[in-house]
């Protein structure tokens, strides 16, 4: 991980999101920028976490390792997320409970922890906006939840739902055993369903890219409730 030295970057990214509407003046003055390669890793599980990281550009997966050595995808986070959030409140002697690596190129906001339990932990506006992205990693765990007893097919129908309805015909995939991890399947039943809807002309798909031919069939499956 590299530090940019980029004040106007910073600053284009403040507007993009809003920060200044969550963050006072002084701890917008000590964020940090960082870039991370595909591969790299930003958080360990296990590890101490010195620091709350805003995602503002790329994909990361957040993943968490059993103690038999099996992983779980609980989520592909894309900008805009925070990371860190769920330990900001947790005993200090509580280690992280995910591992996050990144999967395209990515650009992160670092904010030390330090400068937060300083200048934030009493700012109404900072633990409101902390809230709000805990709220919806509540949300989506829950749909996680529910969603563990569907058949193959309907996860991939409400995967391919909600992607299509964030970005439009063309989806760029991550890697399909990350995905087939995410929706609680087998790589080999992702193809398949892959194939088959092919097959079907519901999807044209090729390497990571899936074009949707039919957005009605997928209409079938309300995309608010997917993971």
């Amino acid at each position: 991980m590299k530090t940019i030295s980029n004040d106007e970057l910073v600053q284009n990214y403040v507007d993009r999101f809003s920060l200044s509407r969550y963050f006072s003046p002084i701890l917008l003055e000590n964020l940090q920028l960082k870039q991370l390669e595909v591969g790299e890793y930003l958080v360990s599980q296990g590890g101490s976490l010195n620091n709350l990281y805003l995602l503002v550009k790329g994909k990361v997966q957040v993943e968490n390792y059993q103690k038999d050595g099996s992983c779980a995808v609980f989520s592909i986070e894309r900008a805009f997320s925070v990371i860190g959030d769920l330990e900001l409140f947790l005993d200090n002697d509580i280690r992280t409970v995910s591992t996050v690596i990144a999967i395209s190129k990515v650009e992160i906001i670092e904010i030390s922890l330090s400068k937060i339990e300083q200048y934030a932990f009493k700012d109404p506006a900072f633990l409101s906006f902390i809230c709000i992205h805990l709220s919806k990693k509540l949300y989506a765990s829950t749909q996680l939840l529910t969603n563990t007893t569907l058949p193959a097919l309907t996860k991939v129908r409400k995967y391919l739902a909600v992607r299509a309805e964030a970005e439009g015909s063309i989806i760029h995939l991550e890697k399909r055993d990350s995905i087939a991890a995410l929706l609680g399947i087998s790589t080999r039943q992702l193809n398949r369903i892959f194939k088959d809807l092919s097959e079907l002309n519901i999807i044209q798909f090729k390497n990571k890219t899936v074009k949707i031919l039919d957005r009605g069939y997928l209409a079938e499956i309300e995309a608010k409730n997917l993971l």
